[in-house]
Parts: C-alpha cells; sequence; structure tokens
C-alpha cells in the first residue's frame, strides 16, 4: 500500500485502485478552489498511469454545499470519460443527505465501507 499525502487529501494504493480519503472536514465554497486544483491534478496522474478505478472516502467530511457537490460530480464525470470509475463511500449523513437533496445520489456509485467499495472492481 503506497501512501501519498495533500493538504486536502491523502491517497493510498490498494490493489489497482486508488484510494481518496478527504482529510478537510468540508467541501464548501471557501474550500473548494485549493480541495479542487489538488483533486484534479490527481485526475490527470491517474488518468496518464491507470488504471483508472478511484474509491473516494467521504468519512472526514461534515458538510458540503452546491460547490463541494459539483466539484465532486466533476471528478466523477472525468474520471467516467476516460474509461474509469469511482466509487464514494463511508459517506456522513449530513453528506448523504446533501446528495439526496440535490438529486446527485443516483448520479454516483455508492458503497458503505471502504472494503465493500475497493472490492467492486
Amino acid at each position: 500500500m503506497t501512501v501519498v499525502d495533500h493538504r486536502s487529501f491523502y491517497i493510498e494504493q490498494v490493489r489497482n485502485v486508488t484510494v481518496v480519503c478527504f482529510t478537510v472536514p468540508a467541501l464548501v465554497e471557501s474550500t473548494c478552489e485549493f480541495v479542487s486544483d489538488e483533486l484534479f491534478e490527481l485526475v490527470e496522474n491517474i488518468i496518464a498511469n491507470g488504471p483508472i478505478q478511484v474509491v473516494v472516502d467521504l468519512w472526514s467530511v461534515r458538510e458540503i454545499d452546491d460547490w463541494g457537490l459539483a466539484m465532486l460530480r466533476a471528478f466523477h464525470e472525468t474520471i467516467e470519460d476516460h474509461g474509469g470509475m469511482t466509487i464514494l463511500c463511508r459517506i456522513p449523513q449530513t453528506v448523504a443527505t446533501a446528495l439526496s437533496h440535490s438529486g446527485l445520489k443516483t448520479c454516483f456509485h455508492l458503497q458503505e465501507t471502504r472494503g465493500e467499495a475497493i472490492w467492486s472492481f
């Protein structure tokens, strides 16, 4: 398992899956710029080096707004546009509620645990 740290998340390589574990408590307008920059730098690296299998662990995220939802959706769509797949896991209730209210819950692949998400590939 390889671990790489960024300001807003750390990355674990498990099997052929990239696991992105957020460390920031909020994906909101005030944090989205630096989180997005780091996240899309990661996307470029994943796409260039493959395989494009990503699990996003949201356990530390306690608050999310429309900006954060848009960033997750853009990340997800970019991965899928390049033939990959993204699975969200360990989703706190506040984030799950935001996904449901926005209508985006059906756009994402969701799993309860990190292990379930990893073994889905």
